[in-house]
């Protein structure tokens, strides 16, 4: 059983920032309001020539196309800046959005066993082991997660070009993702300036998250070792005596008879 928790609670502090992160990405995908700070932030309708208006109604279709499951091919189309009803995205582009749909759907996948790894992990340390191993676990996997996220945001301050493009040669087994900021509008809607915010705001995000669980877990922690009201008191905590030792018994003297 001893060795059954270990592997538990090790797991729980490498499913934490799994959990974390791909939550919030998940969260960010599915948000609007996110591809509408794009195309606000960065003039993505006097650059395409496509009305902000006509651009942020094509968000909300990218938004149910990344979380459909039905097999049908992206298509689009919107007014141009003349009123003339043409199609927002080109063969590569919409090729491209497929594979980042395909993307994002073993995301999701993982983000949902990951949560379930979590919740799970969770009831039985609580139940085979106490809620201060639960928190010990919580608290390790908390730093864990800030640690990768300390150092993925370093790796991406020195060089977030090289980052991103290992990254899509990881993600990818295709070239779609290589696309014209003059002519492909996805590119024009979505620069890489705004995947530096999102990265900055996800990685904040997700760093604010695991110090509010690992600040609520070291004070549990520090809590249960001190116990309650002792600290404040300036008291020791109880311990337990052992039982007394009894004394050996001595025998009673013998009787001495006198010689008569």
């Amino acid at each position: 059983m001893g060795l059954l928790r270990s592997i538990a609670a090790c797991l729980l502090v490498l499913a934490i920032p799994v959990a974390l992160i791909t939550t919030n990405i998940r969260f960010a995908a599915s948000e609007p309001r996110v591809y509408d700070y794009s195309v606000r932030e960065y003039e993505a309708a006097g650059i395409s020539g496509i009305p902000e208006p006509e651009l942020q109604r094509a968000n909300r279709d990218l938004v149910r196309y990344f979380k459909s499951d039905v097999e049908l091919p992206l298509s689009i189309t919107v007014k141009n800046s003349g009123g003339r009803d043409v199609s927002l995205f080109n063969a590569r582009e919409t090729a491209h959005l497929a594979d980042v749909r395909d993307l994002f759907r073993q995301l999701f996948t993982v983000q949902q066993i990951a949560v379930a790894a979590v919740l799970g992990l969770a009831v039985l340390l609580m139940v085979s082991a106490s809620v201060r191993a639960l928190a010990g676990a919580l608290l390790y996997g908390s730093l864990l997660t800030v640690g990768l996220i300390g150092l993925t945001g370093g790796l991406a301050a020195l060089s977030f070009d090289d980052v991103w493009t290992r990254f899509h040669l990881f993600a990818f087994t295709n070239d779609f993702w290589q696309l014209n900021p003059a002519t492909d509008r996805l590119i024009q809607m979505f620069p890489e300036q705004f995947w530096v915010d999102i990265t900055i705001l996800i990685g904040a995000f997700t760093a604010l998250e695991a110090l509010i669980l690992a600040s609520i877990s070291g004070v549990y922690l520090y809590s249960a070792r001190t116990g309650p009201g002792l600290e404040r008191e300036g008291l020791r905590e109880p311990r337990l005596l052992p039982p007394p030792v009894p004394s050996p018994r001595v025998p009673p003297p013998r009787p001495r008879h006198l010689a008569h």
